[in-house]
């Protein structure tokens, strides 16, 4: 029967009252260190925002609780493929939030650019997210190949006289290989000479090449493989003293290492993508100070960079949120790639892919049992020790 003047409208969406955060993380597995500290920095961003009546959406009028769907990929690129597929295709996440690890970001980058959806890279620096050509990319990180800049930097600041730089790479890891390209770049631009010394990851005890690489004598040593790789390599110069006048690994830049080699980890050196007092005056979220003791409060030590990273992308992405006002992937994914801001863990500028441009890391020595800030100048919290006093 025709009923004139008489409309059925179709049935209203329920109101959103909650923002949904996705991860795969390595919970388990090889890179479930930096998985598990940067899942924790994450997770106290949530719970403090929260604490807060959570983030507001001008649209709505109002502020939304967070939850927090992770789901853990065991360290595994092909099981974090699915994870990221089930967060978007079935929890339908609004956030999507990248993994840790080069290779597993990668992974991620690949499932998210297929369903255009935006992924907020916060733990895999590889150059390769960039050269990639992804479209889906928010990154908050220093990409791999300036890993090396401030070390090298630093070394012939305080030595005009620095010739050879021996570069320690992982030739199957993508991550390695574009610290070594770095490595060669600023090594030439700062008058070194720098010969590569290549490895298959985890398939090395560096029982012969070190010998090799330190034969050529070398004033400063980069290892900057997989973590287990360079701890391997640590363990090696600490057994056969070899002491070059410097030595910097990427794994010595968390707090692992120092747990791992006691007294021995003195002298060594890496770069870090954040240090406690860093990021003075951020413009938003908590201070360098208030996240250091809010982590240490929840979970009982010192959070790493990985940790700062995680909560940092719960900052940026809140700032985005409320700069655009609306929870629409791609106009947070627009805004994020305008802005220009500071947070805790230091500057937060992007390229127009995505790539960032602003964040700058530090380089850190173990001195005294801890991780001393020794360039740039400021925040310094301490001088680099040159040639440095190992203790083996």
């Amino acid at each position: 029967m025709h009923m004139r003047g008489l409309f059925f409208a179709a049935p209203k969406r329920p109101a959103m009252k909650r923002i949904k955060l996705g991860i795969s993380v390595s919970l388990t597995g090889s890179y479930s260190v930096q998985g598990v500290g940067s899942f924790r920095g994450i997770s106290l961003y949530v719970s403090d925002v929260n604490a807060g009546g959570g983030i507001h959406v001008a649209q709505l009028g109002r502020r939304l609780p967070v939850d927090l769907v992770h789901l853990d990929d065991e360290s595994d690129a092909d099981i974090c493929r699915r994870n990221v597929e089930r967060l978007i295709t079935r929890e339908q996440v609004d956030i999507l939030l990248g993994p840790y690890s080069s290779s597993l970001a990668l992974a991620a980058a690949e499932e998210a650019e297929a369903r255009d959806v935006t992924l907020w890279n916060h733990g895999g620096p590889t150059d390769e997210m960039d050269e990639r050509g992804f479209t889906c990319l928010v990154s908050a990180i220093t990409p791999a190949s300036m890993y090396s800049r401030g070390i090298i930097a630093l070394v012939r600041k305080t030595d005009p006289g620095a010739r050879r730089i021996a570069s320690l790479s992982a030739f199957d890891s993508g991550f390695s290989r574009n610290v070594a390209r770095g490595v060669d770049r600023y090594g030439a631009e700062y008058g070194f000479e720098v010969r590569r010394f290549e490895f298959r990851t985890g398939r090395e005890d560096f029982s012969e090449l070190l010998p090799e690489a330190m034969d050529w004598g070398p004033d400063l040593v980069i290892g900057m493989g997989r973590m287990n790789d360079d701890l391997l390599l640590a363990g090696r110069m600490i057994d056969t003293g070899a002491r070059p006048k410097a030595a910097a690994l990427a794994a010595a830049s968390i707090g692992l290492f120092g747990e791992t080699f006691g007294d021995y980890a003195e002298g060594f050196m890496s770069s870090s993508q954040w240090e406690r007092g860093g990021g003075k005056d951020p413009d938003a979220g908590p201070t360098s100070e208030e996240f250091f003791e809010r982590y240490e409060a929840a979970y009982g030590r010192a959070p790493d960079f990985v940790a700062a990273q995680g909560y940092n992308i719960g900052v940026v992405i809140e700032e985005c949120i409320g700069r655009a006002g609306v929870l629409d992937r791609r106009a947070l994914r627009d805004i994020a790639r305008e802005i220009d801001f500071r947070t805790f863990y230091g500057r937060f500028k992007t390229d127009a892919r995505g790539g960032q441009t602003g964040h700058e890391m530090v380089t850190v020595q173990w001195q005294g049992g801890e991780k001393a800030v020794v360039y740039p100048g400021a925040p310094s919290s301490g001088r680099p020790v040159y040639p440095a006093r190992f203790n083996f």
